[in-house]
């Protein structure tokens, strides 16, 4: 299965939709349908957000729609897509960062509750934080 690189999902999303290549069309609506398969990494996820926050200046919950419509790509295979999905969520409802709450939906994931960090506003995501003072 190929993979799929940020700058093509990115090209999608903030070009207007008739100065678009036709192939480029095709393709996210035969992703859609689950008619063309790609891997998507979790870097690729984040760089996504990241562009759409600091260069094209999106605000946060129109980024998180664009995400959670790009994770529900019947095409599009992300090993940790539930993370993921956990992540925006938790997200929605906590002004921490993406990164934080990707870390948060790891540790529930695998039955964790304890991180080492100096980040004391993670702690509003439900756990508790070790420090080093």
């Amino acid at each position: 299965m190929r993979y799929i690189d940020t700058n093509v999902v990115l090209r999608f999303l903030t070009e207007e939709k008739e100065n678009l290549p036709n192939e480029l069309l095709d393709f996210f609506k035969n992703l859609q349908n689950g008619n063309v398969k790609t891997k998507c990494l979790d870097i690729v996820f984040f760089q996504i957000i990241f562009v759409l926050k600091s260069f094209y200046k999106v605000e946060k919950n129109r980024i998180i729609k664009i995400m959670e419509h790009i994770l529900s790509l019947d095409g599009l295979y992300i090993k940790n897509k539930r993370i993921l999905e956990r992540a925006l969520e938790l997200w929605k409802r906590h002004p921490d960062d993406i990164i934080d709450c990707y870390i948060v939906a790891n540790m529930e994931q695998d039955g964790e509750n304890e991180l080492y960090t100096f980040d004391k506003k993670i702690k509003k995501l439900g756990i508790k934080t070790i420090g080093f003072e």
